[in-house]
């Protein structure tokens, strides 16, 4: 009986279900970001991962107004969520490139370590170039923080809170992966 019921579905055709597969291909900064993920330990497959997905996400185009993350009421507010979404995926990559770069980093060499030492130097090199495309990010997203702030968030201000309230972080200096990033870069040069 099982074998005669897979064999008429393996005959039919996909008109036979009524049923038409959604076209819908990620190709908008919203998909993309959506995809991007926070575990409670991070791997490099999983920090690998959410940066492909976000520089995917920060050279394509935005998708309509309407399909936006927050509700838009005029083109003001539109320009203002985009730069609010480019600090935002900037400050994400800050973060996953710095984790990216805590993985190849030893912050404590002891005496015992010496045998090591190729590989320390070379997981240094390494999270140095992470740490250094982290600090670039930063940079960014400190620009488009100032983009955004030339916008009132009395009137344009959207729904998504946690990126409004790393907006205002970084405007007022709360908000600093550099100096982080910085003290990394010169302890790398400290022990090495």
């Amino acid at each position: 009986f099982s074998l005669l019921f897979l064999g008429n579905v393996a005959m039919c055709d996909i008109k036979d279900f009524k049923f038409k597969p959604l076209d819908r291909r990620l190709k908008y900064v919203e998909d993309f970001f959506r995809l991007y993920n926070e575990w409670l330990y991070q791997d490099l497959d999983n920090v690998s991962r959410n940066i492909y997905f976000l520089e995917l996400a920060w050279v394509l185009p935005f998708d309509h107004p309407v399909r936006a993350l927050t509700p838009i009421s005029n083109e003001t507010h539109w320009q203002r969520y985009k730069y609010l979404m480019k600090m935002h995926i900037a400050v994400l990559l800050t973060k996953n490139y710095l984790d990216f770069g805590k993985q190849f980093y030893k912050e404590n060499i002891y005496f015992y370590s010496k045998e090591y030492e190729k590989e320390l130097l070379e997981g240094y090199e390494i999270a140095e170039a992470y740490f250094k495309s982290a600090l670039g990010w930063f940079k960014i997203a400190k620009k488009y923080a100032n983009l955004v702030s030339r916008y009132d968030p009395y009137i344009y201000g959207t729904t998504l809170y946690y990126m409004e309230d790393e907006y205002k972080k970084i405007v007022n200096g709360e908000l600093y992966y550099d100096v982080t990033i910085n003290r990394l870069l010169d302890k790398i040069k400290q022990n090495r």
